[in-house]
């Protein structure tokens, strides 16, 4: 096995451990998720009803799709809501974490410090206080609360602004931008680390011919650095936009799961959740067919 192993092209070798780095996940989608995913499915053609024998349903076809398109105010306005936050908010997360990754790649005192620290929210987020904070915001939701929540409000500033002289528009705008500027930094951490693996990934050649050419650190950066994290940028844009939707504090999550555990609406869940997706990976498709000829790839 070792002898093929090493009598493999570089080609088949690099696919063999692509496909060796996905199988966990594939493994456990096929245990995990695939009967549930399956299961929703079939939910989303029927009215599901609590029985003392559990959930009982009967075939309506297409009602519940129906329903949410032409019927359903809320999810069409959640929708739009959506996607307009997805639209300035991914630009904004992609800036400020390729900004992050430049500035800490190169050699400084305290660098694993910045790297650690840039990294952080992704560790915390994986852990209890982000679930403790996702039950919150869903109580919030089922109460009727607010649709979104950030991580940190400025509002305990209103009184020092006041005192300043500012007005409550100007007071409403700083509270929002520092809001979101904590988000921005909270989101921002695992394409952080892919723009930093990029950045490492760059051949040093390519560096020094452009210098031998004359360029300037700010021309390397458009001429070398951001053609060959292209790569890269479409992960990080792929990934950055399914976050967005998927959030917990996104309103059509928030609907899709107050619609099921609130008014005990399985069947309606499941239609507006699958139609949520077919959205998502045709927006996604998109995108795909807009950047992939952008892309730059470096040839072995």
């Amino acid at each position: 096995m070792f002898r093929r192993l090493r009598a493999m092209p570089y080609t088949k070798k690099k696919e063999l451990y692509g496909l060796l780095f996905v199988l966990p996940w594939i493994i456990g989608f096929i245990l995990f998720f695939a009967k549930p995913l399956l299961t929703s499915f079939i939910y989303a053609f029927q009215n599901l009803e609590l029985t003392p024998q559990g959930l009982k349903g009967s075939f309506i076809g297409w009602e519940n799709f129906e329903y949410a398109i032409y019927k359903d105010p809320s999810f069409i306005r959640e929708a739009v809501n959506s996607f307009i936050n997805m639209l300035y908010g991914v630009p904004l997360i992609l800036v400020y974490s390729l900004f992050v990754a430049v500035m800490i790649k190169h050699k400084f005192p305290g660098r694993g410090f910045m790297r650690a620290v840039s990294f952080l929210p992704v560790i915390i987020a994986s852990g209890v206080l982000m679930q403790i904070l996702k039950e919150d915001v869903f109580s919030q939701g089922m109460r009727g609360g607010a649709e979104s929540v950030y991580l940190f409000a400025g509002a305990g500033m209103n009184g020092i602004l006041t005192e300043l002289g500012l007005g409550p528009q100007l007071i409403e705008i700083f509270n929002n931008v520092i809001s979101r500027i904590f988000d921005l930094t909270w989101r921002s951490g695992v394409q952080v680390l892919l723009f930093l693996a990029g950045l490492h990934t760059i051949p040093g050649y390519l560096y020094e011919a452009s210098s031998l050419e004359g360029a300037r650190p700010w021309e390397q950066f458009w001429k070398v650095t951001l053609p060959m994290l292209t790569p890269m940028m479409l992960l990080n844009i792929v990934y950055t936009i399914i976050d967005t939707f998927t959030d917990y504090g996104n309103g059509v999550i928030m609907m899709i799961y107050n619609t099921a555990f609130s008014q005990v609406r399985f069947g309606y869940s499941s239609a507006l959740a699958w139609l949520y997706c077919l959205a998502i990976a045709a927006f996604l498709g998109l995108v795909y067919v807009l950047l992939k000829k952008r892309i730059v790839y470096l040839k072995d």
